[in-house]
């Protein structure tokens, strides 16, 4: 059976990290994946309604507006929906403020909508609950296909320490909230570096930034060839609904990792097994002491988070749930017939 999948693109980042992850997997069970861009004209979206006509349709993060949902839902076949963020939010940063009532009705008539709901973390699915029947909602995390992450052999021989952080541009601004932090490890450690991914680069006064233009085909090198992986998130309902796809990355590549206690990180990390959960700049500075020091350390909490992301996080640890999800939307679907 083949499945419409309606996406902002093939290439956007939870395309590849939710569903085309999968493909190989679910082609295993009999089921296909078509891309269907989102329409960006009102005409492209009156269009799409005879597109999905009696079709299986996986709706990804888009909240449409209220009639174009109505008429998706009256024409298509099954609808699923999958979303990874807040986004009946605005987000941290916005000057307006995180509640925006246009995208919680939308988020509200799609949830109502949807046959099945799949949500990237817990506090997402509850909020999906709120409008859905429960039994419609599951979780499925975003994923890591650890296939693609080599496991580190043997412990980085320099006495530098390398951290990286990866990610978008408009999410520089989780680094400027810990810029007194990040100066004070930079004076605090000699050799101490930030490896920073991505398409826009800061600048600090004492702590010394290699820069890297993010490319797909370069992010696994570029994350494995560091030995620190950082993570920072605003303590808002926005970050609750991120699903840790930067922490997942880094222990994919056998890195420990240091974060603030917020959402889903503290779910991802046991704290002193694979990295640290740390607030203070005093509890940022005493992670990197810990790690900074010992060789061995790294290694061992290198290999613990890539066994959690292994266990819990990795696309083999996921796919039956998506099959299982797909094979009982068809026996419906057969049973309505």
């Amino acid at each position: 059976m083949e499945i419409l999948a309606l996406v902002e693109s093939e290439d956007h980042v939870c395309t590849r990290y939710r569903i085309s992850a999968y493909r190989e997997h679910l082609a295993k069970a009999g089921y296909s994946i078509r891309y269907v861009n989102w329409p960006k004209s009102l005409v492209g979206m009156i269009n799409l309604v005879s597109k999905v006509r009696g079709r299986t349709v996986l709706l990804q993060r888009k909240l449409p507006p209220t009639w174009l949902t109505w008429l998706l839902r009256r024409s298509c076949s099954r609808l699923i929906f999958d979303f990874d963020d807040a986004i009946f939010l605005r987000d941290s940063y916005s000057k307006k403020g995180l509640d925006d009532q246009k995208r919680l009705s939308r988020f509200a008539a799609v949830s109502k909508a949807a046959d099945a709901i799949v949500a990237g973390n817990q506090f997402l699915a509850d909020s999906a609950i709120r409008y859905a029947n429960p039994a419609s909602v599951m979780v499925i995390p975003t994923v890591i296909d650890t296939s693609r992450y080599p496991e580190k052999s043997r412990p980085n021989q320099s006495d530098s320490l390398e951290m990286v952080w990866i990610g978008s541009s408009s999410t520089l601004q989780s680094l400027e909230i810990i810029r007194p932090t990040l100066e004070t490890i930079g004076k605090t450690f000699d050799g101490i570096s930030l490896k920073v991914i991505c398409d826009s680069f800061p600048s600090f006064e004492n702590l010394r930034i290699t820069q890297v233009r993010w490319e797909e085909d370069r992010e696994v090198e570029e994350i494995s060839g560091s030995q620190l992986g950082i993570c920072f998130m605003p303590d808002d309902r926005w970050s609750r609904g991120k699903c840790g796809l930067k922490l997942l990355q880094y222990m994919a590549a056998g890195l420990p990792v240091i974060a603030n206690p917020v959402g889903v990180h503290v779910e991802i990390i046991n704290h002193n097994k694979n990295g640290f959960l740390a607030t203070t700049c005093e509890e940022w500075v005493s992670a990197i002491r810990s790690i900074h020091k010992s060789k061995e350390q790294q290694m061992i909490m290198g290999a613990n988070g890539r066994k959690i992301v292994e266990a819990s996080y990795s696309v083999c640890a996921n796919a039956g749930k998506w099959v299982n999800l797909l094979d009982k939307l068809d026996d419906q679907k057969l049973q309505a017939g």
